[in-house]
């Protein structure tokens, strides 16, 4: 997963700092998150998705409430 978000976050042209700001969370807190440092709860993962515009699936395919048909585009 942590690479996954790195790829995606790079591929949208974000920063780290722009992702953390977004998240309500300092820059070194996401680093933890792509470093696979801090695991993710779920609303995170939402919230994550939806500011790199994909499917929470593409992010974590274990989420409790993923449905990969569902569109969050």
């Amino acid at each position: 997963m942590n690479n996954k978000l790195r790829l995606l976050r790079l591929k949208k042209g974000f920063s780290q700092e722009s992702i953390a700001f977004e998240l309500g969370i300092s820059q070194k807190s996401y680093s933890n998150i792509e470093n696979g440092k801090t695991e993710l709860k779920n609303d995170r993962i939402i919230k994550l998705a939806e500011i790199l515009e994909v499917n929470p699936c593409v992010i974590c395919p274990i989420l409790k409430h993923c449905n990969p048909s569902q569109n969050y585009e």
